[in-house]
């Protein structure tokens, strides 16, 4: 059987300024809130982090000049950009790998073509092209040696 607690708390140390329950280390906000809090602002800022953290990513493999912000649509370049992460994306995601691998079981030995995933949804007669930021400069010289204009 455990003893009940008989020490001093530390000052940075409490239960959540929101009231959700949590206890652990404050932050140095006026309510005080814990690591991992579960109210609609904390959500909220750890979801903007997340997605400003890849549309760094995107800009920078996509070699992007311009305006430092947040805002893509302040951005220069040549091409209009939107980055989206979380789970939104993630049946985009789950279709790309999906048919990535379906690709790659077909793939002969010693093919070193990148791959790129073409959606084109019924009802449409346009369609997307999706690939990987790792492989954009691949892709681009592929597709202009395909284009002819390589």
């Amino acid at each position: 059987m455990s003893k009940p607690f008989t020490g001093s708390i530390p000052k940075d140390q409490g239960e959540c300024g929101c009231g959700c329950g949590l206890f652990g280390a404050l932050r140095r906000r006026p309510e005080g809130h814990v690591r991992l809090c579960q109210c609609p602002r904390c959500q909220g800022k750890r979801s903007r982090q997340k997605g400003d953290s890849k549309a760094r990513k995107a800009r920078k493999a996509l070699g992007i000049a311009g305006a430092n912000t947040r805002h893509e649509e302040l951005w220069g370049g040549g091409v209009r950009v939107e980055v989206k992460a979380g789970k939104q994306v993630g049946p985009v995601w789950t279709r790309f790998l999906l048919a990535e691998g379906q690709s790659e079981q077909a793939r002969p030995i010693g093919d070193p073509r990148p791959f790129v995933f073409v959606a084109m949804p019924e009802g449409t007669s346009d369609g997307l092209v999706v690939f990987r930021l790792s492989q954009v400069a691949a892709v681009l010289d592929a597709l202009a040696e395909n284009l002819g204009a390589a």
